[in-house]
Order: C-alpha cells, then structure tokens, then sequence
C-alpha cells in the first residue's frame, strides 16, 4: 500500500482550509520539506518549456518573435520562462496568477540559474540566440533583487506579476506569444473556459497560443510506486473529498481539452501527445466516466497544445 501520496494529499487538503493557504504551503515547504531550493531538473524541465514555446513563436509567427510581449499563465514560484522570454526578445511579460507566488529568493535562484547557463553555453542550446545585451541585464538584476527587491529588478526587464483571475485580463491586447506550463490541469473546466475565452479575445493576426498540459496524477511525482493513472481510479465524487485547492488536479483527458478548444472557435494548429498507449492502461482500475473513453485518450500522459490565430 503507498501512503506516501495520502500523507501529502492529506496535508494539502488540511492547508487549503486555512486562512492564508499559499502562504501557509510555502512555510510548510519551505521548514519542514525544504523543497524550495530549485532542483536542477526542475529548472532544466523549465528551460526546455521555455525553448518550445519560443519555438513555436518563431516557427509559426517569424514576424513577431522579435521585440514582442508575452503572456504566461500560472507563473508560479520560479520566474524561470518568464525571464527566459525575456532573454529570447520579449520587451514585456505578464505573469497570471491568481496570487503572485514569487519571492525575492526564488527569484535569485532563478535568476542565478539562467546566468550559469549563458556561462557555460546550455542557455542559447535550449532556448535559441540570446543578445549579449540580454545577458548583461540579466546579471544586473541578480543584483537588483538583492539591492531593491524582485519586483523592482523584474520589472526593469519588462517582466511584471498581475495577480487576479486572467478571465479579467486586460493589460496587453495583442501578445505575440501566450503560454503555460503545466498549469490547465490545475483550472476546473468552467473557469478555464473563461481564461482561454479571454485569451482567444485578446489575441490578434499571428498570436501564438502554446500550453503544455500534464495529465498524470501529480502524487505520483512525490510517490513513485504509485501509477501515473492512479487518480483516475476514482468517481467525481469520491475525488472532490481528495482534492484540494492548494494543488487541484481537474483529471481532463486530452480530447476532453480539444472539445473546449472546439466549444470557443478556437483551432489547434498543432497537438504534440506523449503516452497516448491504451495497453499502458492493463491492470489500472479506472471509473467508470473514464472506462466508457477511447483508452488511447484516457492512456495520454501529455499534450502541448498550440494555436496560431488569425
């Protein structure tokens, strides 16, 4: 039996019901699991995130992958791809959280990251040429952090926190590039109707939409006895007890996120899945809303989604 996945589902769901839940998950992963110095393979994962998307940008919309502004959705502690966009030519970017996550020290240790990779060669590997310029301003606000705080050092980069529900967004008509890593998995459907609904309005001729999607059950991160298809065992009711708002998972299939895309007028110029085997679904228990799918879909590990409109 794997207690490891309860133990902290328990904890997550005991933090969500406190006043101040971020807050207090940031204490307890910060004092007791002391999770919150960056991991080399999370900033790697980061990097790569940040190269695909500026990829996509180049390869789909050329004429607007220079001096261009940015959206990324759920931004979260690191400020690793935003700072990465900037680094690949974006003059301004947005980080949508519905609370802005990020501290001074995580800031640093991202910043300090980055600039260890243009040292040694790995940055432009990952995420294309970067101008020396960049570079230079990106050791500047190493500095800053220290000198005046993350918001003051980010922001001279073009780099800013909105805090908020995105479906109210307004801030920048007309990115070049919209994008989130990992995050749509974490949005109940109806609300994340409203957010691609608001980024669909915003965009204009060229915008590149790009999300990267998880479908895994995230406990298996922390558990690694535990199957990546385990929460899907589960009815919708026995699975709104277990989950929490500190770190929701909305169990959306991939065809389940083309239907929404579907429902908006929005088209996907490009779907990229990864796991989308149904023998890799032999022995799982599944209930019964995920029997009744084409086991290739229910099977599908993750999706990169990319749009470009208009």
């Amino acid at each position: 039996m794997h207690t490891k996945w309860a133990a902290k589902a328990a904890v997550q769901k005991l933090i969500s019901l406190l006043p101040d839940p971020q807050r207090a998950n940031y204490l307890f992963q910060d004092r007791v699991t002391r999770s919150t110095t960056l991991k080399r393979t999370a900033y790697e994962q980061r990097l790569r995130w940040a190269g695909d998307h500026l990829a996509a940008l180049r390869r789909l919309s050329p004429d607007r992958a220079t001096s261009f502004a940015a959206v990324e959705l759920g931004s979260g502690w690191y400020p690793i791809v935003p700072l990465c966009l900037f680094l690949g030519g974006a003059d301004r970017v947005w980080m949508l959280d519905l609370e802005d996550l990020g501290r001074d020290e995580l800031a640093a240790q991202a910043v300090d990251a980055l600039v260890a990779s243009a040292d040694d060669g790995g940055l432009t590997e990952a995420i294309g040429p970067v101008a020396d310029e960049r570079i230079d301003r990106l050791r500047a606000a190493g500095t800053a952090i220290a000198d005046r705080g993350r918001q003051s050092a980010l922001g001279e980069l073009g780099i800013r926190a909105r805090p908020g529900d995105a479906r109210t967004f307004d801030d920048e008509p007309d990115p070049a590039l919209i994008c989130s890593n990992t995050v749509l998995e974490h949005i109940e459907p109806t609300i994340l109707s409203g957010i691609l609904g608001r980024f669909r309005d915003l965009a204009g001729p060229g915008t590149v939409m790009s999300h990267l999607v998880d479908h895994c059950d995230h406990y298996a991160y922390v558990d690694p006895g535990l199957s990546v298809y385990h929460f899907l065992r589960y009815s919708d009711r026995t699975w709104s007890w277990i989950d929490n708002s500190i770190q929701p998972m909305n169990r959306l299939r991939a065809s389940e996120y083309r239907a929404i895309y579907k429902r908006l007028g929005i088209e996907v110029t490009e779907e990229h899945l990864s796991g989308a085997d149904g023998s890799d679904l032999l022995g799982e228990r599944l209930a019964e809303r995920f029997r009744r799918m084409d086991p290739d879909d229910v099977a599908c590990t993750s999706s990169w989604l990319v749009t470009r409109f208009g």
